[in-house]
């Protein structure tokens, strides 16, 4: 017999010679039938089929080294035992995986990670959050953006059964103003449904308190009923298509489903539910009483005719970063600290500050001195999958004296696949889109910022305390719809014919609001304010929205304005004008 015990010794072995059991005097060789040869009583092997005595072996192995050699090899077990939170488990994922992870994948966790996520758990809007967005800076923005809404409406011919749409929420407070200006137009909303794409649970609620929707009505918005749920089935929540690949194509859900009106077993027995195309709440907003749903991803929402709305949702998608170094295009990773022996020291090598002009990624700790994150920022040795795949298509077209002086590149594939799939949305059933977001025509370089308490921060310090975000490329946006016309299966038949929707812009957002009318709502809300206090807190709002470098006041706290550093894309399927704004 062969035995396997935990020894101290790294291996070790003895013979020893094992008397079969008629020799121990216990009757069991000469009671009842005789035993087989090589089946002992009670499942014993003890002799070998001869009849001879069988000699067994056994092996002890301690498999304690080869545990420390992993731990040594990522790092060791010293240099992130007293890690905690979302820096631990972000520590153990580039152990399990045996090297670092890219940007993206840092992101990614950082921001939505369940439990540790930066926008799961907390409000992060407004003075007390981290950062202010423009429905938080004035009512005015959101009111235009409904003026926009309606105007693009009139434009498809009125139809009914539009879906209006907006993509990352934050608290609700555009959609919230964009409804109550709207609400005036009873056609209108008696038109449209809402549908908020959202995955925070903490957002969601705060959405719903903005819209003034009640309590909800959905079993899975409700938190305690989730938890009595999962108490009495731990798989309750769990969603596992029997088949994704039948009923999911790149596009969106496959036209078998296109007209999911409740839950229903497919061809292939997957239903919406499992999918995760139902709504994950619903209810009906005090403003026009319009229905209102939230689902987690787009391809949850109804089809019909779109009116969808992105305002500073782009900027926090995941990035892959690109170092050009003579040894090509690197891509810039995220490693534990010291596990990766860097080329380059102190170049091409030294990646520790993660954007030009962000702070150190050593801060200060509750005593003043300088504490230095867990995680670092290193380059691959040469050029990654990802590299391979993104960066040609990113510079196709672009003159070569502008190639040849790049030396970083960012690029953002979900937010490409993400703005492919509006397209496609608003090509197959009419409508128009719009993102609002600080970006550039591009290319972008090296953008990566964290931001905390309305102040930059190291972007490794503490994982999940602060947002990260990127300036977004809108070059890279136009360029996916223009792609449409050209590649197959991309709404166009591969002869360099245009696709079913139109580009228009980037516009500064100065100029798009100006188009919409800020100065005319400007003027009637000065006129109902009741002191020149009001009259000047508002005037100086707008003037944020439009503004430029000027406003800004350091010894205030005044941040610059969001004019010019604010632009806006749109799209809008065949045969209609110019959205508005954009003319």
């Amino acid at each position: 017999a062969v035995r396997a015990t935990r020894r101290s010794a790294p291996l070790a072995a003895r013979e020893f010679a094992s008397a079969s059991r008629g020799d121990e005097g216990d009757g069991a060789s000469t009671s009842g039938a005789p035993i087989a040869h090589g089946w002992g009583a009670e499942g014993e092997d003890s002799t070998d089929p001869d009849g001879s005595a069988r000699r067994a072996l056994e092996v002890a192995i301690d498999r304690t080294g080869l545990f420390r050699a992993i731990e040594q090899a990522h790092g060791g077990d010293d240099a992130t035992k007293h890690l905690r939170g979302l820096e631990a488990h972000l520590a153990s994922i580039i152990k399990f995986r045996g090297g670092p992870v890219t940007v993206a994948e840092y992101m990614q966790e950082v921001l939505t990670h369940p439990e540790f996520g930066y926008y799961m758990h907390r409000d992060v809007f407004g003075q007390r959050g981290d950062f202010i967005t423009s429905p938080e800076v004035s009512q005015v923005f959101g009111e235009l953006m409904g003026a926009w809404a309606v105007w693009q409406w009139t434009q498809l011919g009125k139809p009914k059964n539009v879906k209006l749409i907006e993509l990352g929420p934050g608290r609700g407070t555009l959609m919230a103003d964009l409804l109550r200006a709207t609400s005036v137009f009873k056609e209108f909303t008696q038109s449209v449904s809402v549908h908020m794409v959202e995955v925070s649970p903490a957002l969601r609620e705060m959405q719903r308190k903005s819209l003034r929707c009640g309590e909800p009505k959905n079993r899975r918005a409700r938190g305690d009923a989730r938890e009595a749920e999962a108490k009495q089935n731990l798989f309750a929540s769990l969603r596992v298509p029997k088949n994704p690949l039948n009923v999911v194509e790149s596009d969106g859900v496959r036209g078998a489903i296109d007209e999911i009106e409740a839950p229903s077993s497919g061809a292939h027995g997957s239903t919406p539910e499992e999918l995760g195309l139902e709504p994950v709440d619903e209810g009906v907003s005090e403003f026009g009483g319009v229905k209102v749903a939230w689902h987690e991803t787009l391809d949850g929402v109804p089809n019909g005719p779109t009116i969808l709305v992105a305002h500073e949702f782009f900027d926090a998608m995941p990035v892959h970063q690109f170092t050009r170094t003579e040894r090509g295009w690197c891509e810039r990773l995220v490693a534990i600290r010291g596990s990766v022996s860097t080329q380059g020291e102190g170049d091409e090598g030294d990646e520790s500050d993660v954007a030009e002009g962000n702070p150190s990624d050593a801060a200060e700790d509750g005593d003043g001195e300088k504490k230095r994150p867990a995680l670092e920022m290193v380059l691959s040795p040469g050029l990654t999958p990802a590299g391979a795949l993104m960066i040609p298509r990113r510079l196709e077209g672009m003159p070569e004296d502008v190639k040849g002086g790049l030396r970083q590149l960012e690029i953002s594939p979900r937010t490409l696949a993400i703005w492919e799939r509006v397209a496609a949305r608003v090509e197959r059933h009419g409508g128009a889109a719009i993102a609002v977001d600080y970006g550039e025509e591009g290319p972008i370089g090296d953008s990566l910022q964290a931001i905390k308490d309305h102040a930059f921060v190291p972007v490794l310090q503490d994982p999940g305390s602060a947002d990260l975000s990127v300036y977004v490329d809108f070059g890279a946006m136009r360029q996916v719809i223009e792609r449409r016309g050209r590649e197959p299966g991309g709404g166009g038949t591969g002869k360099d014919e245009p696709s079913g929707v139109r580009c228009y812009g980037p516009v500064t957002q100065r100029d798009l609001l100006f188009k919409l009318g800020i100065q005319e709502r400007l003027q009637t809300l000065v006129g109902e304010c009741e002191t020149e206090e009001q009259a000047e807190r508002v005037y100086d709002a707008c003037a944020r929205l439009v503004g430029g470098d000027e406003l800004r006041d350091d010894s205030a706290g005044t941040g610059p304005g969001m004019g010019f550093r604010y632009k806006a894309l749109a799209i809008v399927s065949a045969g209609l004008g110019a959205p508005a704004g954009f003319e």
